[in-house]
C-alpha cells in the first residue's frame, strides 16, 4: 500500500516536470525563432540597401551615356564622348553587380525554418516521453 502511494505520488510530479520542461523549451524554442527571424529581416534590408545602390547607380549610368550622346552629335571628335562611355559602361558594370547581390540576398526565404523543424521533432519527443 506505501508502495503504490509512493508511485501515485510521483506520478502528478513527473507531470508537472515534463510541463514544466515543454514551457522552458517553447521559451526557448519562442527566442531562437525571434533570433532567426531577426537575423532573415537583416538580410533583407541589406538586400534592399544593394538594390537601391543599384537603382543609383543605374541612374548615374544612363545619366553617363545621355552625357555621351550630347557630347557625340556637339563634337564630332573621339576623345570626349569615348570617355564618357568608358565611364559609363564602369558605373554599369558595378550597378548590375549591386543589383545582382541584392536580388541573390532577396531570394532567401523569410520563415524560420530550423526553428519549426526543431519545434516538430520537441513535440515528437514529448509524445514519446508522454506515453
Amino acid at each position: 500500500m506505501a508502495h503504490e502511494q509512493l508511485k501515485d505520488a510521483a506520478l502528478p510530479h513527473a507531470v508537472s516536470d515534463v510541463v514544466a520542461d515543454l514551457a522552458d523549451l517553447f521559451q526557448k524554442e519562442m527566442q531562437l525563432a525571434r533570433a532567426e527571424l531577426t537575423d532573415k529581416l537583416a538580410t533583407k534590408l541589406q538586400a534592399s540597401l544593394w538594390m537601391s545602390a543599384a537603382g543609383v547607380l543605374g541612374l548615374i549610368a544612363g545619366l553617363l551615356v545621355l552625357q555621351a550622346a550630347v557630347f557625340a552629335i556637339a563634337s564630332y571628335g573621339i576623345a570626349l564622348h569615348w570617355s564618357c562611355l568608358i565611364v559609363a559602361a564602369i558605373v554599369a558594370a558595378f550597378a548590375a553587380a549591386s543589383y545582382l547581390k541584392g536580388r541573390a540576398d532577396a531570394q532567401e526565404e523569410l520563415a524560420p525554418r530550423r526553428t519549426i523543424n526543431q519545434i516538430k521533432r520537441d513535440i515528437l519527443t514529448a509524445k514519446e516521453q508522454l506515453t
